[in-house]
């Protein structure tokens, strides 16, 4: 605080940057005198060609093509999560092999009765 008073007695609270008078009255008008002339330069209407006027489209179209082949590299191609079988395959398996798994599924003869019977239901719509 005594700092602030003791540069408030030194310098004063008066504004030390003064425009002069009538300094802005006619600014404007002196500063467009100051400046260079604009030469018109007349330049001919181009004509547009219809390649000029397709090819962003056309780089477009080619650059999202590019963008979907890279991504499906770095991706791969879809892996199924559930496998398959064939009905070539499905012979292979023992009915022992398929009892065993029946057994270990809880599930009951009425329930696998059920369950067979709806998915030929659900096969033949």
């Amino acid at each position: 605080m005594k700092e602030e008073d003791e540069l408030l007695k030194k310098c004063g609270t008066k504004n030390p940057f003064m425009v002069p008078e009538g300094y802005f009255d006619n600014f404007s008008k002196e500063l467009m005198n100051k400046l260079p002339e604009k030469e018109q330069a007349s330049t001919p209407q181009e004509t547009i060609t219809t390649w000029q006027r397709i090819k962003p489209w056309i780089y477009m179209a080619a650059m999202f093509c590019g963008l979907m082949f890279s991504v499906r590299v770095v991706v791969g191609p879809p892996k199924q999560d559930t496998p398959i079988f064939t009905a070539a395959e499905t012979e292979q398996f023992s009915d022992e092999y398929i009892e065993t798994i029946l057994d270990h599924s809880m599930m009951d003869d009425y329930t696998l009765y059920q369950y067979l019977t709806d998915a030929n239901s659900d096969m033949y719509n």
